[in-house]
């Protein structure tokens, strides 16, 4: 290898996106995984919501004051009846940040009633989905978002563990 070969090959390396490891906690009320970011400077527990399309943060972070109507759980199935309106944040997740972030706005008042704790918002699709892949790691209490080569290994499965049977 040449050494304009290797210095390019550093080059790219130190330039690929490093994952992003960030703890987390379960709700003490519900099982759901709860991550700790920064919205416009301010600590915030967000819930990891896979099956939310939009990242929604409480309306009491965002640099405008929004009056919102409050939200609800829905009578008889699953979701949110809620209020929200478009606004930005800035948002950090570990050592990355987004400046003005598109993000949806909304009072978040019964969702804290109903999860046991001061949850801020839902972090949505829009983010994960600009990486590759997103990691939860239940053993060592952690997310990984990663994109590119960088990605740690997944374990192998426990030997223990047997292969579901076709049809199944």
């Amino acid at each position: 290898m040449t050494i304009l070969t290797a210095t390019i090959l550093v080059f790219l390396l130190a330039q690929a996106p490093q994952p992003i490891e960030i703890p987390f906690e379960l709700a003490p009320t519900q099982p759901v995984i709860l991550v700790r970011a920064v919205v416009n400077g301010r600590p915030a527990l967000l819930i990891l919501d896979t099956g939310a399309s939009q990242t929604i943060l409480r309306s009491e972070l965002l640099r405008e004051r929004l009056r919102l109507e409050a939200s609800r759980f829905a009578h008889g199935g699953p979701g949110l009846t809620a209020h929200g309106r478009w606004s930005q944040a800035t948002l950090q997740l570990g050592d990355r940040v987004w400046r003005n972030r598109q993000v949806v706005a909304m009072n978040f008042d019964e969702v804290t009633r109903t999860y046991g704790a001061a949850i801020d918002g839902l972090l949505g699709q829009d983010l994960l989905r600009e990486f590759d892949r997103v990691t939860i790691d239940y053993r060592k209490g952690r997310v990984v978002l990663a994109s590119g080569e960088t990605a740690p290994a997944c374990p192998e499965r426990p030997e223990t563990a047997e292969p579901a049977a076709a049809g199944h």
